[in-house]
């Protein structure tokens, strides 16, 4: 393998995504970058997606492998999956309904090239609505960060849009890490850019290099619905006490950061009326980091 021109292997977990799949194929292979392999991992889809698939692996023998599983286990799994299955230094995230631009690959792969110190490199995106193709706002562009980026990652969130992610099989190999598949379909990703921001930095490309498509049936639709902001504190806590060395890197913004989600979380239970679970998030966050607590409580303060 060239040093210059490493393969990418593009791992895509599907269910049910005959009526998109196939445009986000047309996306990867798309790619002005040539050395990509996809690797599809179905998770037992009822529609016609595997059917899909498998009509463009044949029309590309070598680039495309699809994996088809006998049972449900959730995207997390199945992206551990494909990249058991896979062969690149360097994995790109993307998701069955997602786009890339054209030069997305090819700009990412430069990026870590020149640069070693970096394991991560992700881009801006757009996010659009799949029925109108219409632009709509999403992406948090305050809150990106780059180069070392435990803290802002612990106390922000997860600003690294996942479909945007190229990153490099030694960020799982120094560590001998495999993707977090604690819950169905939440966190692997927030949990492995908190994970290697222990060892690499992280660079980011501003510009728009990929497009998340909006539409009813978005895993993180589902997930609004429910409070995702108490899932994110389990995550986080499980994240320190794996790696008892962030505890002390993150200094107070391990208080911070468990107080924001505390925060949100208490929101999210006042919003939909359970005003008692509600104020014990608030309490928690009191505890964790007063004086941000009661901040919040100010009239037109967001958290």
């Amino acid at each position: 393998m060239s040093e210059t021109t490493p393969l990418v292997s593009a791992i895509m977990p599907t269910y049910n995504g005959a009526a998109f799949v196939g445009e986000t194929i047309e996306s990867v292979l798309g790619q002005t970058y040539e050395r990509l392999e996809l690797v599809v991992v179905d998770d037992a889809s009822s529609d016609g997606t595997r059917e899909v698939v498998a009509s463009y692996a044949e029309q590309n023998p070598g680039r495309i492998a699809l994996v088809r599983g006998d049972e449900q286990l959730g995207p997390c799994r199945r992206r551990n999956d494909a990249i058991d299955r896979s062969s690149g230094d360097l994995i790109a995230w993307i998701d069955q309904d997602d786009l890339w631009l054209p030069d997305k690959t090819e700009l990412q792969v430069e990026l870590l090239r020149q640069r070693p110190e970096v394991g991560l490199v992700y881009s801006g995106y757009e996010a659009f609505d799949s029925e109108t193709g219409k632009t709509i706002p999403w992406r948090d562009r305050n809150s990106e960060a780059e180069g070392e980026v435990l803290v802002p990652l612990f106390e922000r969130g997860c600003f690294v849009a996942a479909p945007t992610a190229l990153f490099r099989r030694d960020v799982l190999t120094r560590r001998n890490l495999r993707l977090r598949e604690t819950d169905f379909s939440f966190g692997d990703d927030y949990f492995l850019w908190l994970t290697l921001s222990l060892d690499w930095q992280v660079a980011r490309i501003d510009t728009v290099l990929a497009r998340y498509r909006r539409h009813g049936a978005n895993e993180s639709a589902r997930l609004a619905e429910t409070n995702f902001h108490e899932t994110r504190i389990a995550l986080l806590r499980e994240f320190l006490a794996t790696f008892p060395e962030a505890g002390p890197r993150l200094g107070e913004h391990r208080r911070k950061g468990l107080a924001q989600q505390h925060l949100k979380a208490a929101g999210f239970e006042r919003s939909h009326g359970r005003r008692w679970s509600a104020a014990g998030h608030f309490a928690r966050a009191i505890a964790l980091a007063p004086g941000q607590a009661l901040r919040a409580l100010r009239p037109g303060a967001q958290t």
